[in-house]
């Protein structure tokens, strides 16, 4: 039988209490550490274990990098029916402390902001997260406690953090040679520091030419849109939250670009709809992945490349499964540390219609 048992390292023995069993696998806590491994390493946060966010941080980052690729190498051919599929070393990234440009907050009986303990409602309050940029920090301690809301949304821009409205356009964010405005409801990712690295990724596996054209789905404030415009292509971006195109279409204004390239729509519904010739089609889901019909009419493009930016691997995998199965070939998958000391993990997949 498997026992999951989270915060232990592969090579290691412990003693561990079985917490919860079902016919094929148990779930277990560790109630003793026999023989710890050479990658174990001592979190830098007071609340790990007991906090819900970060889960890697008992892990040296080396290693972390490592799991990840092998992660992704293991959804691909396990759910994705990959025979030995071209992973690349998941690239890290620079800052494997202080990189989240956002976190979410909620308040206690108390008042008191905090994270959701690991497996419950309850709040674990803090007064500093070491994966949360600097002035986050700074504002979490300074000003944060004097502020009467249920949940706090805290944000870092160019010009320093702040707690943020959902209706307000609240800042500008740059990556590599973009400057972004992004509004309070809208998702950005939350590494700046290797959201460049994910952009020169993206490019690169989308190897525009000029005069290419390019369908970009969930393309958010244009975080991608604006380099491909810039790369000479004629894009349309697809986005449904009308906040965020507005973000877009003010981003590309910004830069001398069409703002009517963004539009305002279901990426399934265009798709269905969509019948003109594509050299590229960049996808960029949410975590549940590709929507059935959105995949089954990004079939019937049959554009030569697609490019999927993926936060999941698991349902990156069950996509590329599909794609394989009609068509497509993956070239390779390039994933990106965007969320250390957690599990979570960017991948770029390159997928190229089979003659």
């Amino acid at each position: 039988m498997v026992i999951f048992v989270p915060f232990a390292l592969p090579g290691e023995q412990i003693a561990v209490e079985v917490v919860h069993r079902r016919r094929s696998f148990a779930r277990g806590r560790i109630i003793a550490l026999l023989t710890p491994s050479p990658e174990r390493v001592q979190p830098q946060c007071p609340h790990f274990g007991v906090c819900g966010g970060c889960e890697w941080q008992h892990i040296a980052y080396a290693a972390q990098v490592r799991y990840k690729t092998a992660i992704v190498r293991e959804q691909l051919e396990r759910i994705g029916k990959l025979r030995q599929p071209l992973v690349r070393q998941c690239i890290p990234c620079p800052l494997p402390y202080g990189y989240r440009n956002r976190i979410q907050l909620v308040a206690d009986v108390d008042g008191r902001f905090g994270y959701r303990a690991r497996g419950t409602h309850q709040i674990v309050p803090i007064t500093a997260c070491p994966i949360a940029d600097a002035t986050i920090n700074r504002l979490l301690e300074e000003r944060l406690p004097q502020q009467s809301v249920a949940r706090a949304d805290l944000r870092a821009f160019d010009d320093g953090a702040r707690l943020v409205a959902e209706s307000e356009p609240v800042g500008w964010i740059t990556v590599g040679p973009w400057r972004y405005r992004v509004s309070g409801d809208v998702f950005f990712q939350v590494n700046t520091a290797m959201a460049w690295q994910l952009v020169q990724e993206v490019m690169r596996a989308l190897a525009v030419q000029p005069g290419d054209r390019v369908l970009e789905l969930y393309c958010g404030v244009g975080l991608f849109t604006l380099p491909i415009a810039s790369a000479g292509a004629r894009v349309l971006a697809v986005e449904v939250n009308p906040r965020a195109v507005a973000d877009a279409q003010h981003n590309l204004a910004a830069y001398g670009f069409s703002a009517s390239c963004v539009i305002a729509a279901d990426a399934a519904d265009v798709l269905r709809t969509e019948c003109a010739r594509w050299d590229a089609v960049l996808v960029d889901p949410p975590r549940a992945g590709l929507e059935r019909t959105a995949i089954a009419a990004l079939l019937q493009l049959r554009a030569r490349r697609v490019v999927y930016v993926s936060c999941e691997p698991s349902t990156l995998a069950r996509d590329a499964h599909v794609l394989t199965s009609h068509g497509y070939r993956l070239n390779y998958a390039q994933p990106l540390d965007l969320f250390p000391q957690t599990h979570h993990v960017e991948t770029v997949a390159s997928f190229e219609l089979e003659a």
